[in-house]
């Protein structure tokens, strides 16, 4: 997924187009594949992006073919999940590790809405 399309994605489901919010999740794609690249290696030659949209928050993911699940508290956070726990805060949402069945990992980071969406996903 480029750029342009998630943004086009979050423009579709009316999260504010240019809003800081749409910045900071662009930021956290972009980190956390920017870690699949860097620190996963062969063991996972592709990743895969999910966004969701929900009545307030936004919570996008990024899932690998790697088995290591790193830290996501602050302080024991490489300096890129760091940043990503800080955005995450920031928009009163947070950070979490779960394995997935092909053996990786799914990184999830949550941002609430500022805006309200809920009459747009009433049927999601």
């Amino acid at each position: 997924m480029s750029i342009v399309s998630t943004q086009t994605a979050l423009a579709e489901w009316e999260v504010a187009p240019g809003s800081a919010l749409v910045d900071a999740v662009l930021l956290v794609i972009s980190e956390l594949v920017t870690n699949v690249v860097r620190h996963t290696g062969d063991r996972s030659p592709s990743a895969q992006v999910v966004i969701a949209v929900g009545a307030d928050h936004v919570v996008v993911g990024v899932a690998d073919r790697d088995p290591h699940i790193p830290p996501t508290t602050r302080a024991d956070a490489g300096e890129g999940l760091r940043t990503i726990v800080d955005l995450a805060k920031l928009y009163e949402g947070g950070v979490t590790v779960a394995p997935v069945e092909h053996g990786g990992k799914i990184i999830l980071a949550s941002f609430r809405c500022p805006e309200v969406l809920a009459s747009h996903h009433a049927s999601l």
